[in-house]
């Protein structure tokens, strides 16, 4: 096997005050015997730049003019995936790695980084792989000039494999120490599956299968994907990956507050898994789309008859995109779920619970946000089933606030509940309702004051609870009907004057 390299100074650019390199290589060198580096069909490729002198460039600062952000985030790991392609075309296969003394710069592909020979992807004939950049300025920035290699070991006419492993196959180990490369094979049966194969395995080193953004979940033009499966487990595996519906794991727990997203299930059809690591991607039209908050993601876990809940890691953001991390134990099937918010009336009472109809009384509740993010929500009051007043109530995660409302009722006896709390019951004395039917108000919103609510006493920043607008009480036409009015009188008058010029 022969070994070919090629090298790329490092350039500096500034961006925002903060260091970012320029790292640039010749476009369609040869690296090894038919290696080439390009950018053909490449979905990051704003930050790559072709100069003048044909040399393939990474450009992660603001002066990049495709680039409509900031460019890289400072103190962040930002990843910049598909940022430009490795190709085979020879007749064998080839092992390709990237190498950079650069700290704080690295290179991806298929998941993992490609830092030494043992990190080799394979590529075999007329494959191709995407390398993706990671820049880490968590602990500083990287350095003003550095270089970085890409290398290539093309196989001799001895080293041919067999035509197990797929055109551009995900392979990247260097096996059992057997001295046999390690052959992984992603199919797509169909747009919402994969069939991953592994051979020849190292027990107990992860191998990374692309699944070529299998789509979990589409709102809008917003997508939730699996772009990764990391596996660990033996020498031989082969693996089915679905999407299927979230209920197939049956409903998660209320006490959650969870909503599922989307689902996948894994099943095992050689070999056993010990350990897994799916990396999902959530586009920034699906955050758009649908009010998501990232952080607030997580995955369930169900083996047949549990479901537990999996530690989910935000790993990297890029072009308002977000990359997340779950480690599981073992395969099955995996729910994503976001986070909702659970609000409730917890208590309702009314003061007092005995009035003359000219009087009212006041009823107050407490509502509470039990889930994990922010949300609001209409609560409405009722007596004896029918609404009379509603309050909109804004709450942020384990937070209450009260609400009030004075009602004045008819006479008799009335049910009075603040959504699903009972507040009591209302008796209005000195009063018979007509007919002895249960009384309720001709026109109930005009019997409800609703003054701004209180805030509960548990924490001085607790939330003001929003109101909607006061209802008028009857005193005097409305807008509309007095412009009702003008017009008919001036109609009327029209029609006098013309009266007279015809008796003339």
């Amino acid at each position: 096997m022969r070994p070919r390299r090629f090298l790329a100074v490092l350039a500096l650019l500034v961006a925002v005050a903060l260091a970012l390199p320029t790292f640039a290589a010749p476009l369609g060198d040869p690296v090894g015997d038919g290696v080439s580096v390009v950018t053909t069909n490449s979905t990051n490729a704003e930050y790559v730049r072709v100069t003048g002198d044909g040399e393939l460039t990474l450009d992660l600062a603001t002066s990049n003019p495709a680039l409509s952000g900031a460019g890289v985030n400072a103190e962040a790991v930002t990843y910049i995936d598909d940022a430009f392609r490795v190709r085979y075309d020879g007749d064998r296969f080839a092992s390709v790695w990237l190498t950079t003394e650069a700290d704080g710069i690295a290179f991806r592909a298929r998941g993992a980084r490609l830092g030494s020979r043992a990190d080799a992807i394979r590529l075999n004939p007329n494959g191709s792989a995407s390398v993706g950049v990671v820049v880490d300025t968590t602990t500083g920035t990287p350095p003003e000039d550095a270089s970085f290699s890409v290398e290539a070991r093309v196989a001799e006419a001895g080293d041919v494999t067999d035509g197990t492993a797929s055109s551009g196959g995900t392979g990247g180990s260097t096996g059992d120490g057997s001295g046999e490369e390690t052959l992984m094979q992603v199919e797509h049966p169909s747009a919402t599956s994969r069939t991953v194969t592994v051979e020849n395995a190292v027990v107990g080193r992860p191998n990374t299968a692309a699944m070529d953004r299998l789509v979990v979940d589409r709102e809008g033009d917003g997508v939730v994907t699996l772009d990764e499966l990391t596996v660990v487990g033996q020498s031989t595996l082969e693996m089915d990956v679905s999407v299927t519906e979230p209920d197939a794991a049956g409903p998660l727990p209320a006490s959650t507050s969870m909503r599922p997203v989307g689902a996948v299930r894994v099943e095992e059809r050689r070999g056993t898994v010990d350990q897994a690591i799916f990396r999902f991607a959530v586009d920034r039209a699906y955050l758009a789309a649908t009010g998501v908050d990232p952080e607030s993601l997580t995955l369930y876990r169900y083996d047949g008859s549990e479901r537990s809940e999996l530690d989910v890691e935000v790993v990297g953001r890029s072009g308002g995109d977000v990359f997340l991390e779950a480690d599981t134990p073992g395969l099955s099937t995996f729910v994503i779920a976001a986070a909702a918010p659970s609000i409730r009336v917890e208590a309702a009472e009314l003061r007092p619970a005995t009035v003359t109809p000219d009087e009212r009384t006041t009823v107050t509740a407490t509502v509470t946000n039990d889930g994990r993010v922010a949300g609001e929500r209409t609560v409405a009051l009722t007596l004896d089933g029918d609404v009379v007043g509603e309050r909109r109530v804004t709450l942020a995660p384990d937070e209450s606030a009260q609400v009030t409302f004075r009602v004045r009722a008819p006479g008799g006896t009335h049910d009075v509940r603040v959504g699903a709390a009972d507040a009591g019951r209302l008796v209005v004395e000195g009063a018979t309702p007509d007919g002895g039917a249960t009384p309720v108000a001709s026109n109930p919103a005009e019997n409800v004051t609703e003054t701004p609510p209180a805030v509960s006493p548990e924490a001085a920043d607790t939330p003001a609870v929003s109101t909607d607008e006061p209802v008028a009480e009857p005193a005097g036409g409305s807008l509309p009907a007095t412009a009702a009015f003008v017009a008919g009188l001036l109609a009327l008058l029209v029609l006098m004057a013309l009266a007279r010029r015809v008796r003339r």
